[in-house]
């Protein structure tokens, strides 16, 4: 009994315990009133900041005196930022601060140690900063905002919207909205099971083992010394790195195959940026085997930068956002390498209409075959045009066969050659289509399709046409194996 009454009284002892606690509400302590305090100081000063940003980015014009606005908030920075030395706001991407603190700095003409007088901290620490070598609190990258001198931005110290909400989610790969690749596998079967058609370019990379047969193809060491190995990317990245000037670049490659080209030009612009280590690439393509085999390269031989991936057809560029929307102290180059503008079924509506969503100043660069005859001239031709003899390399040729073997019911043999395509196109230009004739079983009628397509132009007269449309060339070199100018790389910049 008395161990019983004794847990009841326990018990109740307990329960008056617990009703004191309900009945009386716990009052703030001295430090919990302190803690909140800070909390909504801090939250002032992200609205400041936020505030900062916004103006910042507004056209001045709407404003009726948008520098002194912006010197107001900066002002009020001043006399809020002092207490928090917590970390910096946000994520910050502190290579690009550094570099853009020393750009500001040197160009108000300002001292390091002028600065470091400003806002209370020692000459070192600035010169650590512009380097890169520490990381500010953040009171004093709140100063730092707070200098009208320097004119820094909020997007001068954060990382890109994508990195900054969730950065250490930020997606690296996304599905273009028309990529469906068991679609395209039954349209595959469904053209090579017909008595005759055109295989649509993108299909001959669809599956795995035709990727592979790609593979084999572009690293075969004869194909490298004839179309990769003289390409001027060096030249060119210096080009384009005197057009992108003080900003950083994101680089679209379109159509990109196994990435080898688009890391070796990258390689080079990454020698001749101002940002090098802010540059983005952005691969994209229709085949998962090759755009898989193009991440895992770029990541190995361009490891100090972002490489993203998108599943799916250039075809579709104005519907993907990540890769035309505007960008803020950016610029964008597309490049389509690797002979890759072969697979446009037209170029110049490609260039007039898919890249319209592409903004004034944007850069274009591909790598194109020179007509090595006039365009009218059929015969000259077939008689100077190193595939006018209709042959296949067997690398290629087994490439092109391979799809037909795996998906044409009743075929037993497959004959490729080149046939010189029906006039029409780019001025000055003239093609070859890869045919096959496909001998069939059982006395079944032989087949034809046209398999693959390549595409010689007069770089003069496409300049000129694509110039017609909104495209400038701003530089264009030829090049060639052995000397030979059979090829030119052609840089472009929309108007």
């Amino acid at each position: 009994m008395y161990e019983q009454t004794a847990v009841k009284s326990g018990e109740h002892d307990s329960f008056e315990t617990d009703a004191e606690h309900v009945m009386q509400p716990e009052l703030p302590t001295q430090d919990s009133a302190l803690e909140d305090s800070v909390g909504q100081l801090s939250r002032v000063q992200n609205k400041l900041v936020d505030t900062l940003h916004a103006l910042q980015l507004l056209p001045p014009h709407l404003v009726k005196d948008h520098s002194r606005a912006v010197r107001a908030v900066q002002e009020a920075l001043t006399l809020v930022g002092d207490t928090d030395d917590s970390e910096a706001i946000g994520p910050i991407d502190w290579v690009k601060f550094g570099e853009r603190l020393l750009q500001r700095r040197t160009a108000a003409a300002l001292t390091q140690e002028w600065l470091a007088d400003r806002v209370g901290v020692t000459a070192t620490t600035i010169r650590q900063l512009e380097h890169h070598n520490r990381k500010a609190r953040r009171s004093l990258m709140l100063k730092l905002l707070a200098v009208p001198e320097l004119n820094l931005r909020v997007s001068d110290i954060e990382l890109s919207a994508e990195m900054s909400a969730g950065y250490r989610l930020t997606p690296t790969s996304w599905l273009g909205p028309t990529y469906d690749p068991v679609s395209m596998v039954t349209q595959l079967a469904e053209t090579l099971n017909g008595q005759s058609g055109q295989l649509e370019q993108t299909l001959a990379y669809i599956d795995p083992q035709s990727a592979k047969d790609w593979l084999t193809t572009c690293s075969a060491p004869e194909y490298s010394s004839t179309y990769r190995d003289s390409v001027p990317f060096a030249a060119m990245a210096r080009k384009i790195a005197n057009h992108v000037g003080e900003q950083a670049l994101t680089v679209s490659a379109l159509g990109c195959g196994d990435g080898r080209v688009e890391a070796v030009l990258t390689k080079h612009l990454q020698q001749n940026l101002r940002m090098p280590k802010q540059t983005e690439l952005f691969l994209l393509d229709v085949s998962h085997s090759l755009l898989n085999a193009a991440y895992r390269h770029c990541c190995e031989a361009l490891p100090e930068i972002r490489t993203y991936t998108i599943h799916g057809s250039f075809l579709d560029l104005p519907k993907m956002p990540m890769l035309v929307n505007p960008l803020r102290g950016r610029s964008r180059l597309f490049a389509m390498l690797g002979l890759t503008l072969v697979n446009l079924n037209d170029e110049l509506r490609f260039f007039r209409d898919t890249l319209s969503c592409c903004a004034p100043g944007e850069l274009f660069l591909c790598d194109l075959l020179i007509a090595c005859a006039p365009a009218n001239d059929r015969q000259k031709i077939l008689k100077l045009d190193p595939v006018g003899d209709g042959k296949l390399r067997p690398s290629h040729e087994a490439f092109l066969s391979g799809p037909i073997r795996r998906y044409c019911q009743g075929v037993e043999d497959v004959d490729l050659r080149w046939e010189l395509a029906p006039s029409g196109g780019v001025p000055g230009s003239y093609g070859f289509d890869a045919i096959a004739r496909v001998k069939m079983r059982d006395g079944r009628p032989d087949r034809r399709f046209l398999m693959f397509r390549i595409r010689r132009y007069d770089p003069k007269l496409l300049s000129e046409s694509l110039a017609d449309l909104g495209w400038k060339t701003i530089e264009r070199i030829d090049y060639g194996p052995d000397g030979k100018k059979s090829m030119a790389l052609m840089l472009l910049q929309k108007q």
